[in-house]
């Protein structure tokens, strides 16, 4: 069962859809046409589960990115089971109502006018003026407190047949992310082979993070366009900086992060502070270098070119892409599988004792306070990513170069090529 939000911008499409599905998915922002990118959840309401869409606010206008989310808009129209039509009590009827409100006659049948807003004298002297619209469902409701929204969800419920329920769907989490305007949404395009994120020259046109179901070669994957990501000191509190705190979170939910460069502008300081926090957090990477044919490199110069500026993502295939043209996709994908399976690699005690030993004989610790440091037994603690347990008599005496040769050696031995290591080193005072 699918439900799409529509109506015009800033009547509280966003702060219902994050009532209903009960998690702050959608930005939610004073200022009108903050959603673009249509954004899905799957909630739940009495034990039957179903998909909740949030779309962009219609309004009449000729530019680019207005017409693109009436385009995407008109299309989940036809495939939605029910659509809950948004207006403003509190500001009655207006004109770019009455036009949502054409756009949906031909769907009649299926739409529940939702009274937004209906928590002051005013909007309550308004609801009847609404009827006007045309709309035999029409529910007052208040999203930011929650009522009505019972018995708006349980008539919903009772309109849609029994049977259309939604399982919510698992996948390996591939996000993409980036500076503004590096491809992001044009990669996650090109994978899809159709238009379902919002592509522009303007800088920031991605707000929301959008997920996105998708299977390759039988696997199943979840992709997740964001964001651009711009230095701290150019983002002011509002839109982008909620924004920039949702491609962060994307990042940290994810099994794989495609970490995307524009090429013809050259890996830049912003990349590479972005490519720290893939690092910091330990997660599978794919390093994307796109707008490969707008470059005078050859393919080897540039992937030498970007590893030398992002040399601490050693472990991070990388892979020359021009997304307007599908190319380098299937390696893309290709790629982000090879890291995803060495990222869920496990070893048993024994095989990872006799790992360190080699690592050991090889280079021994540097002495700490002109004492021995001493390894005493490891295991493998977890997966995503591989977590190494060491126990040693000095953890504070492991000084970050042999640390990082450390996990290097320890990635070469586990056969673990494309994923990082997270080395956890404890005194036996910690062992258990």
């Amino acid at each position: 069962m699918k439900l799409v939000i529509v109506g015009r911008p800033n009547v509280g499409k966003s702060t219902l859809f994050n009532r209903i599905v009960g998690k702050r998915i959608s930005i939610v922002h004073n200022m009108p046409g903050v959603t673009r990118d249509a954004v899905e959840s799957v909630g739940e309401w009495r034990g039957r589960k179903f998909k909740m869409v949030d779309t962009g606010g219609l309004v009449e206008s000729e530019e680019y990115i207005t017409k693109e989310i009436k385009k995407r808009v008109q299309k989940l129209l036809e495939e939605a089971d029910a659509i809950l039509f948004v207006v403003d009590g509190k500001e009655g009827i207006t004109s770019a109502d009455q036009s949502v409100a054409k756009l949906l006659y031909p769907y009649k049948e299926k739409v529940f006018l939702v009274v937004n807003k209906m928590d002051t004298k005013v909007a309550q002297s308004n609801l009847y003026d609404f009827f006007t619209l045309g709309f035999e469902k029409v529910y007052p409701v208040s999203a930011q407190h929650g009522k009505g929204i019972v018995e708006l969800l349980d008539d919903v419920f009772s309109h849609v047949a029994e049977s259309k329920e939604v399982i919510p769907q698992e996948g390996i989490r591939l996000s993409f992310v980036g500076r503004p305007n590096v491809g992001k949404s044009s990669l996650v395009n090109a994978i899809l082979r159709s238009d379902r994120v919002i592509v522009s020259p303007i800088a920031g046109t991605t707000r929301d993070a959008v997920e996105i179901f998708f299977e390759y070669e039988g696997e199943s994957l979840i992709l997740v366009d964001t964001a651009g990501i711009r230095r701290p000191s150019k983002v002011e509190y509002g839109i982008e900086f909620f924004s920039v705190g949702r491609s962060i979170k994307a990042i940290e939910m994810s099994d794989v992060v495609c970490l995307v460069v524009d090429l013809s502008e050259g890996v830049t300081h912003q990349d590479q502070k972005i490519g720290s926090l893939v690092e910091r957090r330990y997660k599978g990477c794919v390093i994307v270098g796109n707008k490969f044919d707008l470059t005078n490199l050859k393919e080897k110069e540039a992937e030498a070119y970007i590893r030398q500026r992002l040399y601490f993502l050693d472990y991070a295939p990388v892979v020359l892409t021009v997304a307007t043209e599908r190319k380098g996709i299937e390696r893309l994908l290709e790629s982000a599988l090879l890291v995803y399976r060495d990222y869920c690699k496990q070893h048993k005690t024994s095989f990872i004792n006799r790992a360190v030993e080699k690592i050991i004989s090889e280079k021994a610790p540097p002495s700490y306070q002109g004492k021995e440091v001493k390894i005493y037994y490891a295991y493998q603690e977890t997966t995503k990513p591989p977590t190494v347990v060491l126990y040693t008599n000095y953890p504070e005496g492991w000084k970050s170069n042999y640390k990082r040769f450390f996990e290097r050696k320890l990635r070469e031995y586990l056969d673990i090529k494309y994923s990082p290591i997270k080395l956890v080193l404890r005194s036996r005072e910690e062992e258990r």
